[in-house]
């Protein structure tokens, strides 16, 4: 395991925030993909995407994570940081941010979010 690089699921996770757009999710009843049919046993799509970000994507603080992936990183989210993110740990609290501000219903269809070209 001498190449392996931590992944952002295994040090944190923005869980209260996520926590509330799954809720969000679970109340709506018009016009979002949660409605298209009804299913017994329902999987908060916030939580789903949250997760599965959370997995993609390394801990910039993990001294194994590549020097590319953290300089895309910080161009990505220098819209969203007002801060510089030089710093490993403030990068990985920008991305912890992101992924828990991303689990928002809404924010799936917003081009300047879903458009993250350097993260993925």
């Amino acid at each position: 395991m001498d190449g392996y690089v931590r992944r952002l699921i295994e040090v944190d996770l923005p869980i209260k925030v996520i926590s509330e757009h799954a809720r969000h999710d679970q109340n709506v009843r018009k016009g979002h993909l949660h409605t298209l049919h009804v299913w017994w046993a329902t999987r908060p799509l916030a939580a789903c995407r949250a997760v599965i970000l959370a997995t993609l994507l390394p801990d910039p603080v993990d001294e194994r994570c590549p020097e590319e992936f953290r300089r895309k990183a910080r161009e990505a989210l220098s819209w969203m940081s007002g801060r510089e993110l030089s710093e490993p740990a403030a990068l990985r609290e920008a991305l912890l941010k992101f992924i828990g501000d991303f689990a928002a219903w809404e924010r799936s269809a917003e081009p300047r979010w879903v458009e993250r070209h350097g993260l993925w």
